[in-house]
């Protein structure tokens, strides 16, 4: 005859067995998480410059790099001028910075850009902008977001926001009335995204404007509320300074191919840890 303890202990561990191989039956197999960075703003963000002065290596598809297409709403490598995100033929920050993210990470890498060329993040009211409360770009962005996740659940993966990019502030600066207000509104849109449940943990980069008086006569003033913000902010990993960004020469606004290689080597300095 079995001895009740030990009868007991058998029991305990036949019905330990079932409940294991139970839940092994029914729970879901764990997705692959993949990190995620978001690029957004307005038009440098996306890029205005030429896809054709890069050199070879980069115009060329970034083999393990991807950028979600927002037209076909899918992953693709990324390829300057093809599908990063900007008029054909145009490019941004996110081609240097992949390249550079994939090489030190080694590992694929992923990348959404959604920036709006001649925006604001003052309220408008007749155009849309960044404003938090305008609730216009910022829920387009969600929407796109939203989408890229289902892209990457589509091949068994989940996306893990890492880090959100902002590159914007040119049509503010041309308005004292705006650049006034700049600080408060940059804090408000980024209470927004943390109040995103998938984007609660991003981590943030911020690009500052080009000193140029002649197109931005309020540029320095939206500099001072983007250094004030971020110095109190913990999620800011860095505020990118484009002083040596090399500009177009005819609209002194939008970095060049030369200004957009930095711009992304120095997207890759702030996120390469994440």
């Amino acid at each position: 005859m079995v001895p009740v303890r030990q009868l007991n202990y058998l029991l305990l561990i036949c019905f330990g067995g079932a409940l294991f191989l139970s839940c092994s039956q029914h729970a879901p197999a764990p997705q692959n998480e993949v990190a995620v960075h978001v690029i957004l703003g307005q038009s440098n963000s996306i890029g205005r410059a030429y896809a054709s002065q890069l050199p070879r290596e980069l115009r060329a598809p970034l083999d393990s790099c991807y950028i979600y297409n927002v037209s076909r709403k899918r992953f693709e490598v990324i390829e300057a001028g093809v599908n990063t995100q900007s008029q054909a033929g145009q490019f941004g920050p996110v081609v240097k910075a992949a390249q550079l993210l994939r090489d030190h990470q080694q590992r694929e890498v992923y990348f959404v850009v959604a920036g709006y060329g001649n925006t604001q993040l003052y309220s408008s009211g007749s155009e849309p902008d960044w404003n938090a409360d305008s609730h216009e770009l910022t829920q387009e962005v969600l929407r796109v977001l939203e989408q890229s996740q289902q892209a990457l659940k589509a091949e068994g993966k989940t996306a893990v926001f890492k880090s959100v990019t902002w590159w914007q502030g040119e049509n503010d600066a041309k308005s004292s009335e705006k650049a006034a207000a700049y600080g408060q509104n940059e804090a408000a849109f980024f209470t927004f995204l943390d109040q995103t449940p998938y984007l609660h943990s991003a981590k943030r980069v911020v690009y500052k404007l080009f000193p140029e008086p002649s197109v931005m006569p309020y540029a320095d003033k939206v500099n001072a509320a983007k250094a004030k913000r971020a110095s109190s902010d913990a999620k800011t990993l860095s505020l990118i300074d484009t002083r040596k960004y090399e500009l177009n020469p005819q609209d002194k606004l939008h970095a060049t191919a030369k200004g957009q290689v930095q711009a992304g080597t120095d997207l890759f300095k702030a996120i390469k840890n994440l």
